[in-house]
């Protein structure tokens, strides 16, 4: 594309009004948020159906999750502070996880379930920096709400095995220890939507502070969202006010 003859500041500002516009055609076109919320439901549902939690699947974990989460800071193409701090982050999270092969110890281990929380969570803020901000009422707002919901049990799952690693005994269960954190997808979801079966409860302090957390957390996530998305939704019926100055 030839530019016009514009100033040096003006093209500048026509380079950032064309990413937007860019950034904002990638998001609503709902190609990469569709395969990151495919690779979050294929995670928490599919892997542990099919047994991919085992050791001997580690691998196939670990090619998912560098995906979801390559795929998740992508989103935040359009925030440059976010999405740069991000990166940084990711790329700290995947160089742990994949040196974790070569460094199979337990502190090492404890790392890698840190990096994988703090990462998981800093997706969840790009994500919510999409959903919650201006604009009209569209289905890539609500598949991203529906993958920032998966993400907060996701991360919760990684706290719950670093505090039971930390402090032996955490939390006492009628079905056995757990052997993986993929055992505390369950434990976290049914704390996350209150459901709770009784079958695993927490016995320590920190344990029973951060499944009251995940319980709030839970609940405050439903009530905002949907304020905020009906919220959208009324103001994309008001007409614009350089409409109404025409009439």
């Amino acid at each position: 594309m030839i530019l016009p003859d514009l100033s040096r500041k003006d093209r500048r500002r026509w380079a950032i009004q064309e990413s937007r516009v860019l950034i904002a055609q990638t998001w609503e076109s709902q190609l990469n948020l569709s395969l990151f919320l495919g690779l979050v439901v294929f995670t928490v549902f599919v892997m542990p159906v099919l047994g991919l939690e085992r050791p001997s699947a580690r691998f196939v974990r670990d090619v998912v999750f560098s995906v979801i989460l390559i795929s998740g800071v992508a989103i935040g193409w359009g925030e440059r502070t976010l999405f740069v701090f991000s990166s940084f982050i990711a790329a700290v999270a995947l160089i742990i996880r994949w040196s974790a092969w070569y460094i199979p110890t337990d502190t090492f281990s404890l790392w890698r379930e840190a990096s994988t929380l703090a990462s998981i969570m800093l997706v969840c803020v790009i994500l919510l920096s999409q959903i919650l901000r201006a604009g009209n009422m569209t289905a890539a707002r609500v598949q991203g709400a529906i993958a920032v919901y998966l993400l907060l049990g996701l991360a919760w799952a990684h706290g719950y095995e670093i505090v039971n690693r930390l402090i032996p005994d955490s939390f006492h269960t009628s079905v056995g220890s757990f052997s993986s954190v993929s055992e505390w997808y369950y434990y976290s979801y049914s704390t996350l939507t209150t459901l709770g079966y009784g079958d695993i409860v927490p016995i320590k302090q920190v344990s029973r502070s951060l499944a009251t957390g995940e319980a709030l957390t839970g609940q405050l996530y439903l009530t905002v969202l949907i304020a905020r998305l009906v919220a959208l939704e009324v103001m994309s019926w008001k007409p614009d006010s350089t409409d109404q100055a025409e009439k």
